[in-house]
């Protein structure tokens, strides 16, 4: 990894990454249109690096961390625990 550079001067916190044959971007503190906060992380294949290497992503460039629950509230609460008891 050559560099971690923690943006925190724009709405969004972003956590930028710059690793050997990828950028990495972790955007924190974005909203759906309902006001439920999600994280989003994205690969970003250097096509080339600096040495004229070109990197390949297999699989999806692009994440959403979303809260999840049972209830269907969104709100990422999991009450399974309290109606065990």
């Amino acid at each position: 990894m050559r560099i971690i550079d923690h943006t925190s001067d724009v709405p969004d916190k972003i956590l930028h990454i710059k690793s050997v044959g990828c950028d990495v971007n972790i955007i924190v503190g974005t909203h759906d249109p309902n006001g439920v906060p999600f994280t989003t992380i994205e690969v970003l294949p250097h096509e080339p690096d600096d040495d004229g290497v070109n990197w390949l992503n297999i699989g999806t460039s692009s994440v959403l961390v979303v809260p999840f629950d049972h209830t269907g509230r969104g709100d990422g609460k999991d009450d399974s625990a309290a109606w065990r008891s």
